[in-house]
């Protein structure tokens, strides 16, 4: 069976949002209407299950669906603007991912592009290579790599309403019990790192998923080194998340 983490953290998102992502900005549209229509198929399931039982059941669906749209817009809006700081921050073009129905053809990093903002349609994932962040298996945080998470969490710092997940990855080679203490402790440096910089440690939540989720062949130097890697994920509080290491 598939682990979920269930995160019901209080907190209410910002409706004042919406009235922004009508204003027809493409680029920001797309994620905004994928979460108004999820959120309005919620809100009506929650419109027709909830209420005065002598109330009309069409209204309350039609009053929930309302609702859920207005909330999944938000959350679209909160993560298309999360998206676009990360990617200001780390100095790269967002990776749009958010329809469903097109599978991403290569890994988002690559050599000559270590690190990546990636848009899905739950979530923003912010994925960096290793050698950006530790010297060769290490955890001990370089310089630059200081630097770079300390303007990620100044981005973070500026919408308390997500949910941040750090994970850690590997390639295959070496003892898979080895690899997983590696990833964990990688990426207990960067929520370090953040918390030190001023991101609500109870936000966070960090995983070690050693050589799981391979992006790339594990038969080649070069698709081993896209594996080390470590992935910020950011999502909106009161989701379903999905254990990253499943």
């Amino acid at each position: 069976m598939r682990r979920i983490l269930t995160l019901t953290l209080a907190g209410a998102l910002f409706v004042g949002g919406c009235a922004t992502t009508q204003q027809g900005q493409q680029s920001g549209h797309s994620k905004a209407v994928t979460g108004a229509a999820i959120g309005a198929v919620v809100g009506g399931i929650a419109g027709a299950v909830t209420g005065p039982k002598h109330a009309n059941k069409g209204k309350r669906v039609l009053i929930g669906a309302a609702a859920g749209a207005i909330i999944g817009g938000t959350i679209g809006y909160i993560l298309d603007q999360q998206a676009k700081s990360l990617a200001d921050d780390v100095g790269v073009k967002p990776i749009d991912n958010t329809n469903p129905e097109v599978k991403p053809q290569q890994p988002p990093i690559s050599e000559e592009k270590p690190v990546a903002v990636v848009k899905e349609p739950e979530k923003v994932k912010l994925v960096m290579k290793d050698s950006v962040l530790f010297d060769f298996d290490s955890y001990q945080l370089k310089p630059e790599a200081k630097e770079m998470l300390r303007k990620i969490a100044k981005t973070l710092n500026q919408n308390p309403d997500t949910v941040i997940l750090i994970v850690g990855y590997t390639d295959s080679m070496g003892k898979f019990d080895y690899n997983v203490r590696l990833s964990e402790k990688r990426a207990e440096a960067v929520k370090n790192e953040l918390v030190l910089n001023g991101v609500d440690p109870s936000r966070i939540l960090t995983f070690g998923c050693g050589p799981k989720h391979p992006i790339a062949p594990n038969d080649t130097p070069e698709g081993r080194a896209l594996n080390r890697r470590v992935e910020i994920l950011v999502y909106p509080k009161g989701v379903t998340i999905p254990h990253p290491c499943d």
